[in-house]
């Protein structure tokens, strides 16, 4: 217990995907004037590229004679087609804007201070990794020059009693040997009830009174304190924002398999993330970590109920961010993307096995997604991000049904 503030609550009710909501405290923003001609821009090169596609290949096959297995592959074309130019349209975007945008200062004015908690979320990690880059970032942290009071908070879900054990002894490492103007702190729950949302959710609930904003971090996560501050200021400057997601860049490969991932977010991501901040504006998405957010808005909007599963039992929305990404703007906060806020990184996985794993996981919970699309209350762009993260997991069968169609037509296997 004297590991951690006194308490300072706040109530996060549940929330009922099938009643809309409206935070009374929320102005209800919306998109920019201009957010809609980035969208044309976007969107109609992608449904053009893709209908010409259409017409080129329908074309093609009448001419002797349309069957019903040509239909599925124009059809499955279509489907495939289109993401990919999507991205591409993205991609082109980002790449004007990075060209033709001039740097315009963040704010004008004195920034209003906020208390913040930095949160990093663990189980069962390795703990000199999570304590190493806390030590970093609290040392990067003090470097800046801020008006913001900083505090960090170790939330172990951790089940291995070992583990455990070397936590407390980084954490007392930490906060004895080393001489910080943030404060440090340490919980472990003794029953990790509801995984990482439970985590978040009971501190929320138990200390988050005392916070005007949480800085929710992953166990592999890593940043900056310039960009740790560039959230904070972004946040306390946009009364309108419930949350701010920062681009976050791969850092820390070994193996062949990793720095080539690292690579590609270097070389792509940059282009990609700058055009999907353009036209999402302030109803963007949450990646789950590397993002800062109104900690009385989250808990008044973003408490997340249980969905049945085919034999009628509650269970946990998996990759919940998108979901609380959703619930926020339904309440009338924004969420933003900002890629430009430098500084922010995560770990890539070091083999094929470990991204399989975490692809495993991703996939269940984009796909479970499906089912909560037609939530009430949710924004159009929310819905889509919905779609979009399920689609990344779709394409692959669908390609491979592509694929096998494709063949029996070559085959001459095809009837009329």
């Amino acid at each position: 217990a004297g590991w951690m503030p006194s308490a300072a609550r706040r109530k996060m009710p549940i929330q009922a995907l099938d009643q809309p909501y409206h935070d009374a405290s929320a102005p209800r923003t919306c998109a920019g004037p201009r957010t809609v001609w980035w969208r044309a821009a976007t969107f109609l090169p992608a449904i053009a590229a893709t209908a010409a596609l259409i017409v080129a290949f329908t074309d093609w096959f009448v001419m002797d004679g349309f069957s019903a297995f040509e239909g599925v592959v124009i059809t499955l074309i279509a489907f495939t087609f289109f993401w990919i130019a999507l991205s591409v349209s993205t991609s082109f975007l980002g790449v004007a804007t990075l060209c033709l945008s001039r740097p315009r200062a963040a704010h004008d004015g004195p920034v209003p201070p906020m208390n913040v908690a930095l949160l990093v979320p663990v189980y069962n990690e390795d703990t000199a990794d999570v304590f190493g880059n806390a030590a970093a970032m609290l040392s990067t942290l003090d470097e800046q020059d801020f008006v913001h009071s900083f505090d960090l908070f170790i939330l172990s879900d951790t089940r291995d009693a070992a583990i455990a054990a070397k936590e407390e002894r980084a954490f007392i490492a930490l906060r004895t040997q080393l001489s910080f103007g943030s404060q440090v702190y340490y919980r472990r729950r003794a029953d990790n009830v509801d995984r990482k949302v439970g985590n978040l959710a009971d501190w929320v609930e138990n200390w988050g009174g005392a916070y005007e904003a949480m800085l929710v971090l992953d166990a592999d996560s890593l940043m900056a304190g310039e960009a740790i501050v560039g959230l904070a200021d972004a946040l306390a400057y946009d009364p309108a924002a419930g949350l701010i997601q920062s681009f976050p860049t791969l850092f820390g490969a070994q193996s062949v398999f990793g720095r080539v991932q690292q690579f590609s977010n270097r070389v792509y991501g940059a282009a990609l993330a700058e055009g999907l901040a353009k036209w999402t504006d302030r109803e963007g998405n949450y990646w789950g970590h590397n993002a800062i957010i109104r900690s009385a808005a989250f808990a008044a909007c973003a408490g997340l109920p249980k969905v049945s599963n085919h034999k009628g039992n509650g269970r946990l929305i998996l990759s919940h961010d998108f979901i609380e990404a959703g619930l926020l703007r339904r309440a009338g906060w924004s969420v933003r993307f900002l890629p430009r806020i430098g500084g922010s990184y995560e770990e890539v996985p070091a083999t094929l096995i470990d991204y399989v794993l975490r692809d495993r996981r991703w996939c269940q919970g984009n796909l479970q997604h499906l089912r909560l699309i037609g939530s009430r209350g949710f924004n159009a762009v929310s819905r889509f991000h919905l779609i979009s993260g399920a689609m990344g997991y779709l394409m692959s069968p669908a390609w491979f049904a592509l694929l096998l169609v494709w063949t029996l037509i070559g085959n001459g296997q095809e009837t009329n």
